[in-house]
């Protein structure tokens, strides 16, 4: 299947949660901040899922560093659940496609497309990740993408194995519980998961963040 490189970049405590039981996810310190927005600046699209746009309401723009042009947002909402106010539907700095489900709410698709949003149905219950990466290398020519969760996402690129690398930013702090990097039904044990193999580890600017790079081998 040709496809885009996808890049999985987060950041999270160090118990593994990128939100609190609150929601509160503000977990990177401003040089963790700049490095996010220089993988944004890139990549040709960024790839969020519905609870993200909902509790965080971001632009998904590279404010902090010069880009040539902003990556195509694509959002996955498999029941159209954001709402009309959110940035990435009334900033428009960059393009926005919506990716959902023969299950949304088609006046809402309606009102989607008047206002400049792309929308593509891709599934029937729930939304088809592989077929929308292949569409958006073909038709969009997008070569890397970087998703920037939530924790349903992350799994479901990774139990799918589309995924092809891991930037992970541990934070000093802890949640005890909240939204972890990954969430899914999980692997049973560590054969059945993927095969990550370190690329680089470093300490952030701040000297209190660790930064890790893995890549997820395939076959």
């Amino acid at each position: 299947m040709p496809k885009p490189y996808v890049i999985i970049v987060s950041a999270a405590s160090i118990d593994g949660r990128i939100a609190s039981k609150t929601g509160y996810s503000r977990l990177s310190c401003p040089f963790d901040l700049r490095r996010l927005h220089e993988v944004r600046a890139s990549v040709d699209a960024i790839m969020v899922g519905a609870n993200t746009v909902i509790n965080d309401d971001p632009s998904l723009t590279p404010r902090y560093v010069k880009a040539i042009k902003n990556p195509i947002r694509v959002i996955i909402d498999g029941k159209l659940r954001i709402p009309l106010t959110a940035k990435v539907i009334t900033n428009k700095e960059a393009p926005t496609i919506i990716v959902t489900t023969e299950q949304s709410d088609r006046n809402k698709t309606a009102q989607l497309m008047n206002m400049g949003v792309e929308v593509w149905v891709m599934g029937k219950e729930r939304v088809n990740l592989r077929d929308v990466l292949e569409k958006l290398f073909t038709e969009k020519g997008v070569k890397r993408v970087l998703v920037e969760g939530g924790g349903h996402l992350n799994w479901e690129l990774i139990k799918e194995e589309i995924a092809d690398e891991i930037r992970l930013t541990i934070s000093p702090y802890v949640f005890g519980a909240g939204t972890s990097f990954i969430e899914g039904e999980g692997y049973p044990t560590t054969m059945e998961g993927p095969r990550l193999r370190l690329k680089s580890v470093n300490i952030c600017e701040c000297g209190q963040e660790v930064v890790l790079d893995y890549t997820i081998e395939k076959g």
